[in-house]
């Protein structure tokens, strides 16, 4: 019995074995928009790669915002005649919509650093409508917010709200001279700070409500974390991690990190800092600490690459993008380093669709990659159950033979009954998809029956998304180029100001609550079909309804 023991632990290890390799990144293309900089990141719908140039001090080359297919052929270019140092406000891209100040198509947002403020076309890059701020040495460096239908911009000088419907300004208030500070919107009232350390909180009419002095530059917008806003302020040797608690007009001092922090990144409750000394991890449940650190230098951009996975710029002569995993309890996971052939000093983070990534730094090269499918995975493992299987069901009869051959049927008949288990086992998740195919298939519905006849035209054709919260219905439409429910359900939740928990499991990320609410756990439907996959398993198509409810 004891080499048939051998021989069932021989088949189970061989079954068991990660056959699937990992996923790898191959070059695709490059192009050189130097002598500038890339200091934001690049950013893709379903048509373009968008990339944004800064930095040229010399000659007659200026600041340029350029259009790419997503095989590397230059589509437009938007070039500014007038704008100084430094480009770096962040392209946002609005989904064409309508509200009470009017309609307005999908647009391409450019803030530049000569105070200008432009809406283009991103179809060709023509300007729909131009507003102007203030220039005291330079302009608009930080990132606009957008704000049901308006943009609220932070300008050198303070704030500006302007209607996306044709660029009217709402309001222009005057404030502390800002670098790089995004705003937020939070409990009513636009919050951002400035070079002299100031605080600021403003009201959607413009009148300024609150002024609190934080002794140090912010440099990004206030994170808004339950009661309060956690703020990582610049010193001239190093930089201090606060928590504003905004009922209470109070500042509590959580950490000294390093100097020149870079834009925080923000999931449910867990909050990435990045600065001269590395990266720290923080959990505000409800109060804040520091749970890890990592060494290294980030001091631009990071972007989530998943709920669990972010990339970040590493702003040294060797450059490089690190990859890192970010834990469920907030803890920093395996972190390696992406490297490209022009790698260099950089802040810009990469941008994505589910096959492509595109990235640039100061050598002024955006470069593409492809994932390359044949190793990510699933086609592997696919193609290796059958060969696994019919070499286990082989061993297994071999060895039954052997076994009965020399008069020990008991033995053989052992072996054959767990090899038949085991081969079930490695079965089980393919039977488990085909199930839920077939159950997702014998559900009939139709878009029709899920598209509300109120609803704006101009959401025809796009994604939308629906809320159904206990006391409010909240829709989001007009959104394109998610591939994901999780992608498509986290951008909603962005753009109507809703909170997101969600939970890690074995077999992929579900949600927990919306807003706070629970209940008995929330379910979704596509085109009224229920969903059977996790959401960020779950691949969508470019036109559909999408639709949260209480389970």
């Amino acid at each position: 019995m004891k080499r048939a023991a051998l021989v069932l632990a021989a088949l189970t290890l061989l079954m068991l074995m990660p056959w699937a390799s990992a996923q790898s990144w191959e070059p695709a293309w490059e192009a050189d928009l130097g002598p500038g900089y890339i200091t934001t990141s690049p950013l893709v719908d379903d048509e373009h790669v968008y990339a944004r140039t800064s930095g040229f001090w010399t000659g007659d080359e200026r600041p340029e915002v350029l259009a790419f297919s997503h095989d590397g052929e230059q589509r437009w270019t938007y070039r500014s005649e007038t704008t100084t140092q430094h480009d770096m406000a962040p392209l946002v891209m609005v989904e064409a919509g309508s509200g009470p100040c009017g309609t307005w198509p999908t647009l391409l947002l450019v803030g530049w650093a000569d105070g200008a403020f432009t809406a283009l076309h991103p179809s060709n890059g023509t300007v729909n409508w131009q507003a102007n701020s203030t220039l005291d040495g330079w302009g608009i460096t930080g990132a606009p917010l957008v704000d049901g239908d308006h943009v609220v911009v932070p300008t050198r000088t303070g704030l500006m709200r302007l209607c996306l419907a044709d660029g009217a300004v709402a309001f222009q208030t005057d404030l502390g001279n800002g670098w790089r500070n995004g705003v937020t919107l939070h409990d009513g009232a636009y919050w951002l700070g400035d070079e002299a350390g100031q605080l600021w909180a403003v009201a959607v009419d413009g009148t300024v409500l609150e002024t609190h002095n934080l002794s140090a530059s912010l440099r990004h917008a206030p994170i808004s974390m339950g009661g309060g806003l956690l703020l990582h302020v610049q010193e001239p040797s190093l930089s201090r991690l606060l928590l504003f608690n905004s009922t209470s007009s109070t500042l509590a001092e959580l950490a000294v990190l390093g100097r020149s922090p870079a834009i925080p990144l923000v999931m449910d409750t867990t909050v990435v800092l990045g600065d001269s000394d590395g990266l720290t991890s923080v959990q505000c449940d409800p109060d804040c600490i520091v749970i890890d650190t990592y060494p290294t230098r980030v001091n631009g951009e990071m972007r989530w690459r998943s709920p669990g996975q972010f990339f970040a710029p590493v702003n040294t002569d060797e450059g490089g993008w690190l990859s890192a995993e970010l834990n469920d309890n907030g803890t920093l996971g395996e972190v390696s380093l992406f490297s490209t052939p022009h790698d260099g000093y950089g802040t810009s983070a990469p941008a994505w669709t589910s096959t492509e990534m595109y990235l640039g730094n100061d050598a002024g090269v955006l470069m593409a990659y492809t994932i390359e499918r044949t190793s990510s995975g699933e086609e592997a493992t696919t193609m290796s159950t059958p060969l696994i299987g019919l070499t286990a069901i082989t061993l297994g009869l071999v060895g039954a033979a052997w076994l009965s051959n020399r008069g020990r049927t008991t033995d053989a008949w052992r072996l054959l009954t767990l090899g038949a288990v085991a081969v079930a086992l490695l079965m089980l998740p393919d039977l488990a998809a085909s199930w839920n195919a077939w159950l997702v298939e014998e559900e009939p519905s139709s878009e029709e029956t899920t598209w509300d006849p109120s609803w704006p035209d101009e959401w025809l054709g796009t994604q939308v998304v629906v809320f159904d919260l206990p006391d409010q219905t909240v829709v989001a439409g007009g959104l394109v180029g998610h591939e994901t429910v999780w992608s498509l359900t986290a951008a909603a939740a962005e753009e109507r100001d809703l909170s997101l928990t969600t939970e890690a499991t074995g077999i992929g990320l579900y949600l927990v609550a919306i807003n706070g609410v629970e209940a008995t756990g929330w379910e979704y439907t596509i085109n009224g079909q229920r969903g059977v996959f996790a959401v960020d398993e779950a691949e969508i198509e470019s036109t559909l309804v999408l639709r949260w409810h209480l389970a």
